[in-house]
């Protein structure tokens, strides 16, 4: 491919992208409603599934350290530690993400209903939009940084249980 059509090919993206953006404040609402409810999803399948296994898991590894040779013993507990690390961040930090997310919908639910009301003028909602637009981003970097880390945990723990 040369320039131009590399060029006019991010144009279209570009383009493409800007078309699909939300118009209204009430649009931006819905799209971060829809983003709450998804992290809040994949949130619930990593606790459930994900974070339930891994947890077992551990505790088996864990058990079996003492029969590992010290110079294996070198190498894999450090690996160890930091997935238990991982585990007990996980454990004390998804409550609370549980909490934030479903206190978000409200006050997205709150806002909206304002909007339509026109109970907040139109400046006031832009504001709001935009603060909880950022917590939506916040949470939704959580979200990742947790199924990121759990994931490697888990390649951790299946890469420690082959040498057993």
């Amino acid at each position: 491919m040369n320039k131009i059509q590399i060029f006019f090919g991010w144009l279209a993206v570009l383009l493409l992208f800007a078309g699909c953006q939300p118009k209204t404040d009430l649009d931006k609402i819905d799209v971060l409603k829809k983003q709450v409810n998804k992290d809040l999803k994949t949130l619930n399948e990593l606790n459930a599934n994900a974070f339930v296994q891994l947890e077992k898991d551990f505790i088996v590894c864990d058990s079996l350290l003492q029969y590992l040779p010290e110079e294996e013993l070198d190498g894999v507990f450090p690996q160890l530690q930091l997935v238990d690390a991982y585990i007990q961040q996980f454990k004390e930090t998804c409550p609370i993400m549980q909490a934030e997310m479903d206190s978000t919908l409200t006050r997205l639910d709150l806002l909206k209903a304002d909007a339509e009301s026109h109970y907040l003028n139109d400046s006031l909602v832009a504001v709001y939009v935009v603060d909880e637009a950022q917590q939506v981003e916040k949470l939704s970097s959580q979200v990742a940084y947790f199924k990121d880390r759990l994931g490697n945990c888990r390649k951790d723990l299946d890469g420690f249980k082959k040498k057993k």
